[in-house]
């Protein structure tokens, strides 16, 4: 008779041991779907802002081409540098621009993501 009491009060316990393992788990699935959820957040937010970067250094090229063209077409000169003040400035610019692309880059690629991530839709 004490073996069927004890038995039957050792299944509360280990019900309780089934449940807390079972909660255990969760927390921890959760934990690591939140990590990843932030780890996907942090890619999307660099993926944007290297898109931008981007944009913005094709507009100082296509200044920088449009100053160039002035350059030889209306102002007649014969030949330019890259320290030629009306150029410096832009190719300084864009050459600070590619430094941070280049860096933002790397963050994503070592968060996970892949270098085909920023190819165009139109190249694919």
């Amino acid at each position: 008779m004490f073996a069927k009491y004890f038995s039957v009060m050792a299944f509360p316990g280990k019900l309780l041991g089934m449940v807390d393992k079972g909660m255990a788990a969760s927390r921890a699935a959760v934990s690591k779907a939140g990590a990843q959820a932030q780890t996907w957040g942090e890619m999307g937010v660099l993926k944007v802002e290297i898109v931008q970067l981007r944009a913005q250094a094709e507009r100082l090229t296509a200044q920088l081409g449009a100053a160039v063209y002035a350059a030889f077409s209306e102002r007649k000169e014969t030949s330019l540098s890259v320290d030629s003040p009306a150029l410096a400035g832009l190719v300084g610019r864009i050459s600070e621009l590619a430094s941070v692309i280049a860096a933002k880059e790397a963050a994503f690629l070592k968060l996970g993501g892949k270098r085909n991530d920023f190819d165009d839709e139109n190249e694919r």
